[in-house]
């Protein structure tokens, strides 16, 4: 989904899942089951970054934060 609208997606596992490369901006994602938690570590580092991070837990919410929650609607 991330890829369809001209997002370069990269797989870097950890810290976090995923980092998005789009319109000039750098994401972090965190990508969860629905009923998925963070771990500790995972916790701990997106409470210390100072980027932006999101969690998510389907293909609609990680294209809203990445489009921002308005684009969807």
């Amino acid at each position: 989904a991330l890829e369809a609208i001209g997002a370069r997606v990269y797989y870097v596992k950890l810290p976090v899942d995923l980092l998005i490369g789009f319109r000039g901006r750098n994401i972090l994602l965190e990508c969860k089951a629905l009923k998925g938690r963070l771990t500790k570590d995972q916790e701990d580092f997106i409470a210390t970054w100072n980027g932006e991070v999101h969690v998510v837990h389907t293909p609609q919410e990680a294209l809203a934060a990445v489009l921002g929650e308005d684009a969807l609607r």
